[in-house]
């Protein structure tokens, strides 16, 4: 049996299942941030982009159960762009549940939001989520060089980006 893949908004009793993908030193270093985030830090920022018109977060769902986090932010519906972000929870990665949310949230990006462009920005050495990222079309658009510090050294970042065209074009999902 196929397990279905789905995005809701993220709720306030989510919280607790972002709070823990926050506090994970494994997650967190591909989100260049540091593992450090209280309860009541998150409810704020959840409170704040309630208001928020920039932001789109999704809690991806396997059948019911939660596996990740992904977000859609800085939209400029001026420019028609925002930038991409997702976190897959420890015990759900890799069994391939990356590929497709991310193509959801293209598809919201372009078919929902009326957006042209996504961008993102990727370590390195994040080799499986590159690979990801290309197989639903988005391209590397430049190098970052030694743009992050992660456990003492630092990284090249990738600045990635898909255009809707270009997504409609190869899109076989």
């Amino acid at each position: 049996m196929t397990k279905q893949i789905y995005l809701l908004p993220v709720e306030k009793e989510d919280l607790d299942f972002m709070l823990k993908m926050r506090k994970n030193p494994d997650i967190m270093e591909f989100w260049f941030g540091e593992p450090y985030m209280t309860k009541e830090k998150l409810t704020k920022f959840y409170d704040d982009s309630q208001k928020d018109d920039t932001i789109r977060q999704f809690i991806a769902y396997s059948d019911d159960q939660k596996i990740g986090y992904t977000s859609l932010f800085r939209i400029s519906l001026r420019h028609r762009t925002a930038v991409f972000g997702i976190m897959i929870d420890a015990d759900h990665q890799g069994k391939g549940y990356a590929e497709h949310i991310v193509h959801e949230v293209v598809k919201y990006a372009f078919y929902q939001l009326n957006l042209n462009k996504v961008t993102l920005d990727v370590v390195d050495y994040n080799e499986k989520a590159i690979h990801i990222y290309e197989k639903v079309g988005f391209k590397i658009e430049g190098r970052k060089e030694q743009q992050y510090m992660i456990k003492g050294n630092y990284h090249t970042g990738y600045a990635m980006g898909i255009l809707k065209a270009d997504y409609e074009k190869s899109n076989k999902y």
